[in-house]
């Protein structure tokens, strides 16, 4: 049931994302940044794991951020090993045409002060979908630090169902601002 329904709201979320004007990417990509460097938890992070965007993402790494230790994933088979990148040019066209650490950039633990990652779509409560491959899912399964989701304000669902495997996030930044999700706060209260 849960699967039927992810399956008809990725396909919603495809269409859309595929409808975008390059422009209209690009503005989003910008007020996302300029959302992120006005924010007190990006500012005071030393270390941030972020993303390259695909074409249909808001790109939220460019210019490259200044005065932040980064750590970019690298596809390798059906995961996302991490690695510390001291520079644009230490990247290559990766898996899924997207610039990633070569494999000769030293490797990283799963552990920053932020991570942004990437969705589909978000709902308000911090439950992520993906692109169904999971990656983020195992990526986040044992990653310390806190998570941002970042999308469009268009992406931002009323309720995406979660499995047990979703991995949530703490925050979701659009366009337009940044939510709070409670929900993954809660489960963290709860176990400590």
């Amino acid at each position: 049931m849960i699967a039927e329904q992810k399956k008809r709201l990725r396909a919603d979320a495809l269409r859309f994302l595929s409808s975008l004007d390059p422009e209209f990417r690009k503005i989003a990509g910008q007020k996302i940044r300029r959302h992120l460097e006005a924010w007190d938890v990006w500012a005071t992070a030393q270390k941030v794991c972020a993303f390259n965007a695909l074409s249909s993402e808001p790109d939220v790494f460019s210019p490259w951020p200044e005065a932040k230790e980064i750590i970019l994933p690298r596809v390798v088979g059906s995961s996302v090993c991490l690695h510390s990148v001291s520079n644009p040019n230490d990247l290559v066209v990766g898996r899924f045409g997207i610039l990633e650490p070569s494999a000769s950039t030293p490797v990283a633990e799963a552990k920053a002060d932020v991570i942004l990652v990437p969705g589909l779509a978000f709902d308000r409560s911090g439950v992520r979908m993906g692109r169904g491959r999971g990656y983020y899912d195992r990526l986040l399964a044992d990653f310390q630090g806190v998570r941002v989701g970042v999308c469009f304000e268009e992406s931002v669902l009323k309720q995406i169902p979660a499995e047990p495997h979703d991995a949530l996030m703490d925050f979701v930044i659009t366009p337009s601002g940044i939510i709070f999700c409670e929900t993954r706060s809660k489960l963290r209260d709860s176990v400590e």
